[in-house]
């Protein structure tokens, strides 16, 4: 994904391994996206705690990804229950 392009930002996770899940998620339903984390090139993880780790994906495709995203958010809250 080219960073020149019109991007949105779809969610902002708590840590770099639930973004790069939900990145791999998307784009095996064929959404690309990028991910966002100023965490001092992963040398400071802990640093995802304060400014959160961002996902972003094209405006065209953000209305399909956040669908997606939130009916996978859905599913694992009702497993949980």
């Amino acid at each position: 994904m080219n960073i020149d392009n019109n991007v949105k930002l779809l969610k902002t996770f708590n840590s770099r391994i639930e973004a790069e899940l939900a990145k791999s998620f998307l784009e095996s339903s064929g959404i690309k996206s990028m991910i966002l984390a100023d965490d001092a090139g992963e040398m400071y993880p802990a640093a995802s705690v304060y400014w959160g780790v961002k996902l972003f994906v094209n405006e065209k495709d953000f209305e399909i990804a956040d669908k997606l995203i939130n009916e996978s958010y859905k599913d694992i809250i009702s497993q949980d229950n």
